[in-house]
């Protein structure tokens, strides 16, 4: 692809330029903080740095109420005002460093805890696609008809480069409306009280506008290739035609699971691969309908509920008898050699990575 040469961390930068984001909250987490260095360097906008990743939510929540844009570059996001934020339905655009519950590690672990707190949760496949999706969040999470927080993954390593083309000032501004939201105003005041009364009521209301954003996600996904010639939708299917072998994965390392597919093809067999990339809101349809008349299916995961096992295993509904700890980025070896031991077995294999 042409374009420039950006890492994943400079292609949420140039996400977030494009965006035009007015205020971005930003703990100089080692991970994250180069997003920030980046920014400050090719965009005109309020960055300040804040002591800990939860006063960087906090402040997010101030300045969204205010009227601005907000985004937040950020590495294992745990705190109270994380999980306020989409109780308070207030948007912003959380980039987000891949990192495990107790180290540095790369995974998705840290990330899915916030399923069920009200995110909008995507997970790119690349660079190119990080970029575009941080646009796209916020013309999603901003609609009247959602207004809740996005999260969009980075799980590959940092610094990993590929050729990226930055969108336009002016090709955006076609594309993401103005930025209104509800302004505090001393003379129409508004609370947003996580206490409320109606919190039964509110909550309702929060499933209401995840259920609104996957016609909203589709519609986004359709006008950015009508403008940009680009297309990822909910999810992916690739060489799933007659497949009756499927690998089922999320993030950057379904590159490497479709150049393995690609090499089995070759010698005959039939593998495909089911991206998901959006994972909250969940896309039960187009999962079912992807697996319909599928045979195997190979659940690669990056977290683990404790107690329960695998995440996106228990999504798919279709259970596994084994769990396999791989411990590393997984090779096309890797990847082949899970397909033949499931081939070869009688049962399903959930892997984690």
């Amino acid at each position: 692809m042409k374009g420039e040469l950006l890492s994943s961390t400079d292609a949420a930068a140039f996400g977030a330029k494009a965006s035009f984001v007015e205020a971005v909250a930003n703990f100089a987490n080692p991970g994250s903080g180069e997003i920030a260095k980046k920014l400050a360097k090719i965009h005109q906008c309020d960055i300040f740095d804040v002591p800990t990743a939860g006063d960087a939510f906090a402040s997010a929540l101030g300045c969204v109420a205010a009227g601005k844009r907000t985004f937040i570059p950020a590495s294992s996001p745990l705190s109270q005002d994380v999980f306020s934020a989409p109780f308070m339905r207030l948007p912003f655009v959380v980039a987000n460093v891949a990192r495990s519950l107790h180290s540095a590690k790369s995974d998705h672990s840290a990330a899915m805890l916030l399923r069920d707190a009200g995110y909008l949760m995507f997970f790119p496949e690349g660079n190119q696609e990080l970029h575009d999706t941080i646009i796209q969040a916020y013309r999603v999470a901003e609609d009247q008809k959602v207004l809740l927080p996005s999260i969009v993954n980075i799980d590959g390593i940092p610094n990993f480069s590929e050729g990226v083309q930055p969108a336009t000032d002016a090709a955006v501004k076609g594309f993401l409306p103005k930025f209104r939201s509800a302004r505090l105003d001393a003379k129409n005041p508004l609370h947003f009280n996580v206490n409320s009364e109606k919190y039964y009521e509110l909550k309702l209301q929060q499933q209401k506008a995840m259920d609104n954003a996957i016609d909203l996600l589709k519609k986004t996904d359709e006008k950015w290739k009508q403008k940009f010639r680009r297309s990822y939708g909910i999810v992916e299917r690739f060489m799933m035609e007659d497949a009756e072998t499927v690998i089922v994965i999320m993030g950057y390392h379904s590159s490497t699971a479709k150049a393995a597919v690609k090499k089995m093809r070759e010698a005959g067999k039939k593998v495909g691969v089911l991206r998901i990339r959006v994972f909250r809101p969940w896309p039960a349809k187009l999962v079912n309908e992807a697996l319909a008349n599928v045979k195997k299916v190979l659940v690669f995961d990056q977290a683990v509920s404790i107690g329960t096992g695998s995440i996106l295993a228990a999504h798919l509904k279709r259970l596994c008898s084994s769990l396999i700890s791989m411990g590393k980025y997984p090779s096309e070896k890797d990847f082949i050699d899970a397909v033949a031991r499931v081939e070869k077995s009688g049962h399903d294999l959930r892997l984690w990575l």
